[in-house]
């Protein structure tokens, strides 16, 4: 802004309103804004000159410049972080056509430690897009639903308590999937499908960043566009 200028509720409405429309990269004229904030074009102008511009032109691509010009943190690009490949692209189709298996079926969700937060995530996107799914805790959920499908999230897949939940899966007729960095665990080799996700563990002295926890959000993120593609969007048409 152009000065220190004390700024009426109404006006800082009008300025919220460019705002809106600059972050979802829309054009927006003088007209558009005075019609949606229910004021003459005289006090929008008023408004530019209170801030220090000639007019309504000059504070729009000030105000789009100083966007633009705004560093954000933006992972969209998935390339620089798992990579879109033929490899993603198989666990995604693969992920995408399990959870259409298991559509009205029961999903259960475990893990340990530092997964914890991305299992709770899988879970609230699986209940938002209509899954049954829930997280498991005893091994007697297996026995009352006995069949369905089983995620478990574990950066080693090594701990003892994950055999032996796997295998009570197993015994009561549930699909196992894996999530871990490492295919050569017995978790990944006792699991139906395991996805081999990307990640590092270092000590908090010498700290690298570990991805793992991340990766796994995008990928859940990746797989559900694609499922809604698939087969919400026909379910629509």
């Amino acid at each position: 802004m152009g000065n220190n200028a004390i700024l009426t509720e109404l006006e800082k409405v009008m300025l919220n309103k460019i705002q809106n429309y600059i972050n979802k990269n829309e054009k927006v004229g003088i007209d558009i804004i005075a019609k949606e904030c229910f004021v003459s074009k005289s006090a929008i102008i008023k408004l530019s000159k209170k801030l220090g511009y000639s007019g309504y032109s000059e504070m729009y691509y000030t105000i789009l410049s100083t966007a633009n010009n705004a560093q954000k943190l933006d992972f969209s690009n998935t390339s620089g972080i798992i990579g879109v490949n033929d490899h993603l692209k198989e666990n995604i189709d693969m992920l995408v056509e399990v959870l259409r298996e298991f559509k009205d079926k029961k999903i259960y969700l475990d893990s340990l430690g530092l997964c914890d937060s991305a299992k709770e995530y899988y879970l609230q996107k699986l209940l938002i897009f209509g899954f049954d799914a829930a997280s498991s805790y005893h091994y007697e959920a297996f026995r009352n639903s006995k069949s369905g499908l089983y995620f478990f999230f574990s950066y080693s897949g090594y701990r003892a308590e994950i055999i032996e939940k796997v295998n009570e899966a197993i015994s009561n007729n549930f699909k196992v999937i894996a999530f871990t960095s490492n295919k050569e665990s017995p978790l990944a080799k006792l699991s139906y499908v395991t996805v081999e996700v990307g990640g590092i563990k270092s000590d908090v002295e010498h700290y690298l960043p570990n991805f793992f926890t991340a990766n796994l959000i995008i990928l859940l993120e990746l797989v559900l566009v694609e499922y809604s593609k698939k087969y919400l969007n026909r379910e629509k048409d």
